[in-house]
């Protein structure tokens, strides 16, 4: 691919007139956004997606939940092409990023609803809706996802915590036998996609990475940031006005140790995991440590 020429944008969204601003933050890595300025003053945001299955599942996702939960519009989007990666033109929602201080009882609820309403959209089976066959067995997309990232941490990290890994994932596994799904899961449900404005939800972003999954897997985001704390309560709450709350609690040592596998693979072959995204790799690194340890049991 070329370096992101954003004349190219220009012309295909009719944008040669507006002004455009990067935005970075620390959750953006895996695409490249812009803040987008009209002469009109209306704002707009481009994101553009270094991978195709990137670009097609966050336009997949946002089409198929539009109007039924608070997702930012499409205006416009440019297909991958001729060595241009494919880009996706939004609404800007009004509002910025969840801090945990501006956390609240009703915000936890609300909160707690907008994911039910994601897990309430099924599909014949598991995988991504866009790029793969699905398949009606849970454990077989699962199980291919973790052996790729194993596969690319197996040259980072020591070859104990592979082995160790490896053996708690296959002794595990069972656990996906019942499963709530499948379903659309958005896999990175957490502060720095949820978009708040006046103690509001204003939108959940971010559907790069949203599959055909089971439910239990959302959960798992929310108990690896912790993010939620004194209000988990007030959360649950609120799924559970939407929908059957699942059982997901003997699950997450298993899909924490798959997220965590997933992430690390991802910063090292990313070439980030000892630079910009520092931190989030020692979050993970801890975890792996800690299942070695034998604290998950």
């Amino acid at each position: 691919m070329n370096p992101i020429d954003i004349t190219y944008y220009q012309k295909k969204l009719g944008l040669k007139t507006a002004s455009f601003s990067l935005i970075d933050h620390e959750d953006a890595i895996v695409a490249t956004t812009y803040h987008v300025t009209q002469p009109s003053g209306e704002r707009l945001i481009l994101k553009i997606s270094d991978k195709e299955n990137y670009y097609s599942r966050e336009i997949y996702f946002l089409k198929l939940l539009s109007n039924k939960l608070p997702i930012p519009r499409v205006v416009n989007a440019v297909p991958p092409n001729k060595g241009y990666y494919g880009a996706i033109l939004m609404e800007c929602l009004p509002g910025s990023h969840l801090k945990p201080s501006k956390m609240t009882k009703q915000l936890a609820y609300e909160l707690g609803q907008s994911l039910a309403l994601i897990h309430l959209n099924r599909f014949p089976g598991y995988g991504d809706p866009i790029q793969d066959q699905l398949s009606d067995n849970p454990k077989k997309h699962f199980t291919f996802k973790f052996e790729e990232g194993l596969e690319e941490c197996k040259n980072h990290l020591s070859s104990q915590i592979i082995n160790t890994s490896q053996s708690y994932y296959n002794s595990h596994l069972d656990l996906l036998s019942s499963v709530d799904g499948p379903c659309a899961v958005h896999r990175d449900f957490r502060l720095g996609n949820l978009i708040i404005h006046d103690g509001k939800l204003k939108g959940v972003i971010d559907w790069a990475g949203a599959r055909a999954s089971f439910a239990e897997e959302d959960f798992c985001t929310l108990e690896h940031g912790d993010w939620l704390k004194k209000h988990k309560s007030d959360f649950l709450s609120g799924y559970a006005s939407i929908r059957t709350l699942p059982a997901y609690n003997p699950l997450i040592p298993f899909l924490r140790l798959n997220k965590a596998i997933a992430t690390i693979g991802f910063l090292v072959k990313r070439g980030t995991w000892d630079t910009t995204d520092k931190q989030l790799y020692q979050l993970n690194q801890q975890l792996l440590d800690d299942l070695l340890e034998g604290k998950y049991e």
